[in-house]
């Protein structure tokens, strides 16, 4: 999604990224005294300068070319400049008031992944192609970044909260402006922001047991999830000896008390892997006698279906999946139970207000899992799904189009009635487009579960 202020990071200037001091040294100085510079003060690469004036650059490129040719490393640098090759610079610079689109676009032309940054003619900083990757990314990357280097539980707490914050500013600014991107956007940034969380704790933690898998379920297994709320997680696992059976279930509940103290609440239902774990073969003979009636299993059929591999043996999370597919292959019973959620009524006109998950959203996400699942389909998302129906030559490709198009219409006011903490859909405060919008998709959910009950059902 371009937000207005992702976009406007192209007119952003060396200086509002810029924090490293320059690391030099002197051309009298050896490649193996550059090399333990550059060790020593944690970077990438060394100015090298005569009277204050930089003159060269060695990189830890250059290292590896030193270390490839058999340079010796006592060489001094005035000497190994010489020998570098001629199609590399030796020397690129840019002034800290350039933009960052124009600095990376030297970069490029000169093949380089370092420059020298200046002020007054004066080299005061040194600026990496990674550095300003990193200032061009999505907001995003910048929490995935601070995750992974994250110490403790603390700290990837505070990381959250820091994320949710900036999440919801972001969030206000789609909702009053819309045309700024895709729905969709959000809640693929809460899950990698949330996996990656999830994964850090796991490092943190230690002690993963082997011949198990872990997985989000739900709407973060969906990848639907916003705001960070309600998690749903699952576990499987193969029982060798009682006593993996234990250190197995005694790290899924060190695990989820851990997401529960990050500030990832759990799902209020209860399906967390605290109560939503199997051993891989029970699991198996389950999935026999929930297929044999599925509108009572309905639940855990979906999470099921949902549910997407975080760690662990994923190889077995899907042979789970592929014998519940194959279980319900064209069953119509599912494809019933998952047409019980209907939108509301436009003939006399819309409520005043009504429940956002059971009539709009699950009218049209329950129906398309049904139809995924019984034609075989593992996609876990939406969107997946209903790209692989279309290819399938399950749904035209019109209807496909439309579905899509429906679909981000219904995320774009789950947003704004999440923001607002609301669980009920307010008609009376929606403007003029908003209520068309509503309208229509509405219409086309309606068009799609008739379509279901004539061909399928």
């Amino acid at each position: 999604m371009n937000f207005e202020d992702e976009l406007d990071k192209s007119a952003d200037t060396l200086d509002k990224i810029i924090w490293r001091k320059l690391v030099w040294t002197t051309s009298e100085a050896s490649i193996k005294n550059a090399a333990e510079l550059m060790h020593r003060e944690g970077v990438s690469s060394v100015v090298i300068m005569e009277n204050l004036v930089p003159v060269g650059i060695i990189t830890d490129s250059d290292l590896r070319r030193v270390i490839a040719d058999g340079i010796d490393v006592n060489l001094k640098l005035d000497e190994f400049l010489k020998h570098k090759p001629k199609r590399v610079a030796t020397l690129v610079t840019a002034d800290i008031h350039e933009s960052l689109y124009d600095v990376l676009s030297k970069m490029l032309e000169h093949r380089i992944k370092h420059a020298i940054v200046m002020e007054s003619e004066r080299p005061i900083s040194m600026v990496t192609i990674g550095d300003i990757a990193y200032s061009l990314s999505p907001f995003y990357v910048h929490y995935i970044i601070k995750l992974r280097k994250a110490k403790d539980l603390e700290e990837i707490k505070n990381i959250v909260s820091e994320f949710k914050g900036e999440l919801i500013t972001h969030a206000v600014k789609f909702s009053k402006k819309p045309e700024l991107g895709r729905a969709g956007y959000f809640f693929e940034t809460i899950s990698r922001v949330v996996d990656t969380a999830l994964k850090t704790i796991v490092d943190i933690r230690g002690g993963l047991p082997e011949g198990m898998v872990y997985a989000a379920t739900g709407s973060w297994g969906r990848r639907e999830q916003f705001l960070l709320t309600d998690r749903d997680t699952m576990a499987i696992y193969k029982e060798s000896t009682f006593q993996n059976k234990n250190s197995i279930k005694s790290f899924v509940s060190r695990l989820e008390d851990s997401l529960d103290e990050a500030g990832l609440p759990p799902c209020q239902h209860g399906y967390t892997a605290r109560n939503f774990i199997f051993e891989f073969n029970e699991l198996s003979k389950l999935i026999e006698m929930w297929g044999d009636d599925p509108q009572k299993f309905a639940v855990k059929i979906s999470l099921i279906a949902d549910a997407r591999a975080l760690f662990g043996s994923s190889e077995m999370l899907e042979r789970i999946k592929e014998k519940l597919v194959n279980k319900l292959h064209k069953n119509r019973l599912l494809l019933v139970q998952s047409l019980i959620y209907r939108p509301p009524e436009l003939l006399f006109g819309l409520p005043k207000s009504f429940d956002l998950k059971s009539k709009l959203i699950a009218p049209l996400e329950y129906p398309i899992r049904a139809l995924a699942i019984t034609n075989k389909i593992l996609s876990t998302s939406t969107t997946d799904r209903i790209e692989s129906l279309r290819r399938n030559k399950i749904i035209s490709d019109e209807l496909s189009h439309t579905l899509l198009q429906t679909y981000n219409i219904i995320m774009r006011f789950k947003i704004s009635s999440q923001l607002d903490s609301k669980h009920l859909l307010d008609f009376s405060s929606l403007t003029s487009v908003e209520k068309d919008l509503l309208k229509n998709a509405i219409k086309n959910i309606k068009f799609f579960q008739d379509y279901i009950e004539r061909t399928f059902i």
